[in-house]
This record gives structure tokens, C-alpha cells and sequence, in this order.
């Protein structure tokens, strides 16, 4: 168990981003996403985002494996003219992350580690920035995309240069059908030996479809098996 929960530290917060939403965040009231993890790891992950005030959106996320929850988070963030602004980011009995923007400040609790940073306009949470890329890459054509998209995002009590490169469309295959997708990879390091390549589609709003992941030590393909409204 232990395995699987350092695996999906860094791969559980790419989905929290994963509903079909409409270009009006004003019309969404309730989403939700089903996951299969098939390699090394199996499991299931289960996503929704819900709507909890006027300008407010809740995302939450769950692992599951042999029937069991044995993973949540959920992040709060706020819609402002076109701008995503991360209110907070909680790991059930690890981690919590809040975003002060009165004070500028970010403070964090993760397990035994506590402290604050500044908070600067732009910083978005650990959950928001693939969130933040595909409201991005809907001002694309699909004929025009971007070499490469770049966000400011706290990870464990530090902001981070996150730079994902564009690699044009490709056509995947998922539980839920066949799709022609955008090809997007995180940039890592040359010392870092992990990668992580997922597939947005833009028939579904830009919807994270496919995502594999290697850590270095284990190698998992993430797959869309159902939407819901």
C-alpha cells in the first residue's frame, strides 16, 4: 500500500482537472469522471467537480483499489475573469494547502512540515494547473498550438517552474472510445529519470482522456472509462 500511495503523489492530482465542462463556468453546476489504472499499479480513480457558491468550485478526487477508498483530496478555486485562482488544496489526514490572497500569502501544512510563502498573482495550487492548461489551450486552434505552456505551482511548501510541451494531435484508445487528442508532456530535468505524457481531447472540452506515467520505478497507463453530468 505504501508503493501505491508515493506512485499516485505525483500522478493523483493531474485528475482532479479531468470533467467535461462547458466554456461558461457559470453553467456548471456538477461533473464527475471514472479512471482506470492498468500496469505495474491497478486501481480505479474517481473525480467530480461540484459547484459550492456563486464563484466557487470544488474538485474531488478518490483512489480505489479491491473496493477500498484509501486515498481524497480536494481543492477549492475560484473563476475571475478568465483567471483561475486556487482557494486550497487538502490530502485527507496528510496535507493542507491555503491561498491567501488578503495577505499574499501561502500557508501549508504537510504532514510533519509547516510554514508559509508569498503568494504572487498567478500561482496556482497543486491540483489547478492542468486545470489552468486546458482553459489555455481552448483559445488554440488545433492547427496552431503552442510549443510549450508554462505555470508558477506550489509543490510541498515551494513554488515550482511547471513547463509542459505541446506535441501536436494524436489519435488513443480508451474505455470510453477512440479520440484524437493533444499530446502533452511534462519537462523534466535531465537528472530527473521520470515522465509524465498525457492526452487532452478536444471533442470533450480538452478532457484529460490518457495519461501514462513513469516515476522511474513503476510505469502505469491512466485511462478514461466514463463521464457524468
Amino acid at each position: 500500500m505504501k508503493i501505491i500511495k508515493i506512485f499516485f503523489y505525483f500522478t493523483f492530482i493531474t485528475l482532479t482537472s479531468t470533467q467535461i465542462f462547458p466554456k461558461d463556468f457559470n453553467d456548471l453546476e456538477e461533473s464527475s469522471a471514472v479512471f482506470i489504472v492498468k500496469g505495474d499499479i491497478k486501481a480505479s480513480m474517481h473525480v467530480s467537480l461540484k459547484r459550492v457558491s456563486e464563484d466557487t468550485w470544488q474538485l474531488n478526487s478518490s483512489i480505489k483499489k479491491f473496493g477500498i477508498t484509501f486515498r481524497k483530496e480536494s481543492a477549492l478555486f475560484k473563476i475571475n475573469k478568465e483567471q483561475l485562482v486556487p482557494v486550497s488544496w487538502r490530502r485527507k489526514g496528510e496535507a493542507l494547502v491555503q491561498f491567501d490572497w488578503k495577505e499574499n500569502k501561502i500557508t501549508f501544512k504537510e504532514k510533519k512540515k509547516t510554514g508559509y510563502i508569498d503568494l504572487e498573482k498567478g500561482f496556482l495550487g497543486p491540483a489547478t494547473a492542468q486545470l489552468k492548461l486546458r482553459l489555455d489551450l481552448r483559445n488554440y486552434d488545433t492547427s496552431n498550438l503552442p510549443d510549450s505552456i508554462n505555470y508558477q505551482v506550489y509543490y510541498k511548501g515551494e513554488i515550482k517552474n511547471r513547463k509542459y510541451k505541446i506535441e501536436g494531435l494524436k489519435f488513443i484508445d480508451t474505455p470510453l472510445g477512440k479520440f484524437e487528442a493533444i499530446k502533452v508532456s511534462r519537462v523534466r530535468s535531465r537528472s530527473e529519470h521520470r515522465k509524465q505524457i498525457f492526452w487532452l481531447v478536444p471533442s470533450l472540452d480538452y478532457t484529460i482522456a490518457q495519461i501514462v506515467n513513469d516515476d522511474g520505478k513503476r510505469l502505469v497507463t491512466i485511462k478514461l472509462k466514463e463521464l457524468g453530468s
